[in-house]
C-alpha cells in the first residue's frame, strides 16, 4: 500500500480508520502501513485525539423561550421596500438611456444645404469659365515671362 498522505489516494481510509468507521480488510491494510509509516501513525493519533474531544462536548441547552425570541428578531426585520429593492438595477439602467438619448441627440446629421435650381445656361457658363482656367493653368511659366514685352 502506498502512504496515503503523500500520494493523496486514499486518504478517506484514514479518516475512517481513525473514526472507526473502516472495514476490516482494508483496517489491516492501514496498521501494517502505519508499522512502517511515522507519518500516517502520527496522523491517526492526532484525529483519535480530534473524535475524542468531539464525543465529549456536550451542547447548552436551549433556552424554553429560544423559539419565541427568534420569532421577536424574525419580525423585527424591516423588510426591503420594493423602491429599495428596484433601486439598484434601476441606476445603471437609466444612465445607460441617458447616455443613449445623449449620444442621438448630439450626433443626429444637420440638413444638407439645399440645392436652388439652375439654369442650363449658367452651368454652360461655368464649364466655359473652367476650362479657360485649364488652358491657361497648361502655359508653361518660362513662355509667359519671354513673351511679355519690355
Amino acid at each position: 500500500m502506498d502512504c496515503p498522505i503523500k500520494t493523496q489516494e486514499n486518504r478517506e481510509w484514514l479518516l475512517d480508520y481513525s473514526a472507526g468507521r473502516l472495514d476490516h480488510q482494508h483496517a489491516v491494510m492501514v496498521e501494517r502501513h502505519m508499522e512502517a509509516c511515522p507519518d500516517c501513525t502520527r496522523f491517526v493519533a492526532e484525529q483519535r485525539v480530534v473524535w475524542e474531544a468531539l464525543g465529549q462536548w456536550e451542547p447548552q441547552e436551549i433556552s424554553p423561550d429560544f423559539n419565541r425570541r427568534l420569532y421577536q428578531r424574525i419580525d423585527q426585520a424591516k423588510p426591503a421596500s420594493w423602491l429599495r429593492l428596484l433601486w439598484r438595477p434601476l441606476v445603471p439602467v437609466a444612465a445607460t438611456c441617458l447616455l443613449l438619448v445623449a449620444g442621438v441627440a448630439l450626433h443626429t446629421p444637420t440638413a444638407p444645404p439645399r440645392v436652388e435650381s439652375v439654369e442650363p445656361e449658367q452651368v454652360e457658363r461655368t464649364l466655359d469659365d473652367l476650362q479657360m482656367l485649364r488652358e491657361l493653368a497648361l502655359t508653361p511659366p518660362e513662355e509667359a515671362k519671354t513673351s511679355q514685352p519690355m
